[in-house]
């Protein structure tokens, strides 16, 4: 309040000055511009000029305020909207994870245009159109996504191999990874689809040529990368085979066998296919002998039931072999099925049938009532022969559904 009025005071003593100042001598002011003139006192433009640029600020600050209150509105409006956008967006993303894809779609493609990141939108529009059924429409929304620039290759060309994929169109899955393939050869993604469309396809070489990758970047798990490579193996043998004729089969398949690292060929199944490709070519004595081989070093049944199988060089020496493997292994059934048959080979029918009775006492199964039956069959005791094929096929049979069946004897076709 001090100070208000000591201003007052101070704008009340100039004011008497400048009035005592301008009654004794207020000048002389003549201005003249193109042909005209203008002839005051000097105080009277000093208090012209003051007021113009009194009003001039005026002005200026009333227009100020109106452009900034212009701006805030609009500002207000633009906020507003991108907030919008933004929810829409998020609501968008959550149908697409969900498989609301009808809403996710119409989100989508309507929050485009205001999204940071359209490519987004067009990539998940354009899965959600595929799951609707429009493969057309979810092209054209792939080649909107492709246009934002290189750096979206990858994932536009994945989201078209995944479609196809889907929709088992192989080859098109794969040319889709073609023109990203040398760019990105270890993308953990573009490995995985490869593999699915070369298992497909049964493109088992091609699938080996995969297979350093796959277990480089441990894209999948041992178990089933032990089987892939196990079926990429049989098949290189079987295409060997097949290339190859007559007994230049067996010299095929031995040196495709031999290019295989000694691990590899310490797998059972593959060690199972190798014998059984040279039994189909006339190579039963090498298959004996890789058999024998391979048991005696990490036993298997399965190959244990195929050495019972195959006949080798000297059926004398191979029966003499299972035998010796009947003293570590007395109760083994597939050892005692395997050493009946090997006396078969042998002629020694009544240690056949021993051997025979033998592995049912410890597991009864069809093959070794069918192998019985038929031995009893020969030597003449056919009720016998009879009653094991009944029990062979009584086991065989237990798993058939409850039908109902005629309960007298009725002519055919009534």
């Amino acid at each position: 309040m001090k100070r208000l009025l000591f201003l007052i005071g101070i704008a009340l003593l100039v004011g008497g000055l400048l009035i005592t100042e301008l009654a004794r001598d207020s000048g002389y002011m003549l201005i003249s511009l193109y042909g005209y003139s203008l002839e005051t006192s000097v105080w009277f433009a000093v208090l012209m000029l003051l007021l113009s640029s009194l009003l001039l600020w005026f002005v200026l600050r009333a227009l100020f305020a109106i452009v900034g209150a212009f701006l805030g509105v609009t500002r207000f409006v633009i906020k507003g909207s991108d907030d919008n956008n933004r929810k829409l967006l998020a609501a968008g993303l959550v149908d697409f994870m969900e498989g609301n894809w009808k809403l996710a779609r119409k989100k989508l493609l309507k929050t485009a245009d205001f999204s940071m990141v359209p490519v987004i939108n067009y990539l998940a529009a354009a899965r959600s159109a595929y799951e609707l059924g429009d493969r057309e429409q979810a092209q054209l929304l792939l080649a909107k996504a492709e246009q934002f620039g290189p750096q979206y290759t990858l994932a536009t060309a994945l989201a078209q191999a995944r479609m196809e994929l889907m929709d088992k169109r192989y080859e098109q899955c794969l040319s889709a990874l073609e023109r990203i393939r040398d760019e990105v050869p270890d993308h953990p993604v573009v490995l995985d689809i490869l593999r699915q469309s070369y298992v497909a396809l049964e493109d088992w070489a091609s699938l080996e040529k995969l297979l350093p990758l796959l277990k480089k970047h441990k894209a999948l798990g041992e178990s089933e990368l032990a089987n892939l490579e196990l079926r990429c193996y049989v098949f290189r043998l079987k295409q060997c085979a097949e290339r190859a004729f007559g007994e230049n089969a067996i010299e095929a398949l031995v040196k495709t066998w031999s290019s295989f690292d000694t691990k590899t060929q310490q797998n059972a199944a593959l060690i199972l296919a190798y014998a059984e490709l040279l039994v189909r070519y006339k190579g039963e004595d090498k298959a004996e002998f890789l058999l024998r081989k391979s048991l005696q070093k990490n036993w298997d049944d399965r190959l244990l039931d195929w050495y019972g199988r195959v006949q080798g060089e000297d059926v004398a020496r191979q029966l003499l072999t299972a035998e010796t493997w009947l003293k570590e292994r007395p109760r083994n059934s597939m050892l005692l099925l395997a050493l009946g048959r090997l006396s078969l080979r042998n002629q020694l029918w009544g240690k056949a049938r021993e051997y025979f009775e033998a592995s049912l006492k410890i597991v009864q199964q069809p093959e070794t009532y069918a192998e019985l039956a038929r031995l009893m069959a020969a030597l003449g005791e056919h009720q016998l022969s009879t009653s094991y094929y009944q029990k062979g096929l009584g086991m065989i049979a237990h798993n058939l559904p409850e039908l109902p069946v005629p309960t007298t004897a009725v002519k055919f076709g009534q």
